[in-house]
């Protein structure tokens, strides 16, 4: 989910290129992959008619999708607030309800949530954000003592800022400063090849330099 921007589509580069088959979701239908399914996260109905569509067992399933707010607690747009809640935190519960019977079914599998920096620390400027990737990580970490003994591991990939996205409108920093979207995509891969006795719960990338 999320195939349509920088980082979703590399992940989906880099599961292709580690022999899965697959399927992205996005809304942009022009920056979508090949094989991919227009559904907009934002529309309970879409998302439960892509999930009927999806084979009876899943190896692996990433959420990538994620909205950005630059904007102070009073300042803010509550409209906006809704949204990004609704992508980044209320669609990712909806969408894993959906794919884990076949998840289960696909045991050992993966489930990988892409998480934030923000997700483990509070930054000024995104109160909205920071919520959200808060509730994400709860909702991670609770997930995976749910299904940790039916074979199914669950991680929360939580890199810094991107070169990407509202990654490069971030106040004070250079694209070369910042992780690739590339980097991420490769974290994502590792994660997934991990062997099935061992599930990297929680992991969070930074770039090695400050400058």
């Amino acid at each position: 989910m999320g195939a349509s921007s920088d980082i979703g589509a590399a992940v989906v580069r880099a599961l292709t290129a580690a022999g899965h088959d697959c399927l992205g979701w996005g809304r942009d239908v022009g920056r979508l992959p090949a094989r991919s399914r227009v559904v907009d996260l934002r529309s309970p109905t879409e998302v439960d008619a892509a999930l009927a569509e999806l084979p009876e067992r899943l190896a692996v399933v990433v959420y990538a999708a994620g909205l950005f707010d630059w904007a102070p607690a009073d300042a803010g747009d509550p409209g906006v607030w809704d949204e990004l809640v609704t992508v980044n935190l209320t669609a990712a519960m909806r969408v894993t309800r959906g794919v884990l019977p076949g998840l289960l079914a696909g045991a050992p599998s993966s489930l990988v949530f892409l998480g934030s920096a923000a997700a483990h620390s509070a930054f000024a400027g995104n109160p909205a954000y920071v919520a959200s990737k808060h509730g994400l990580a709860g909702f991670a970490r609770s997930v995976f003592l749910d299904v940790r003994d039916r074979d199914v591991a669950v991680t929360l990939l939580s890199p810094g800022l991107v070169a990407a996205g509202a990654g490069l409108r971030a106040p004070g920093v250079r694209p070369e400063q910042l992780l690739r979207p590339a980097d991420v995509a490769d974290a994502v891969a590792w994660v997934v090849g991990t062997p099935p006795h061992v599930c990297p719960v929680e992991v969070q990338l930074q770039p090695q330099r400050t400058a």
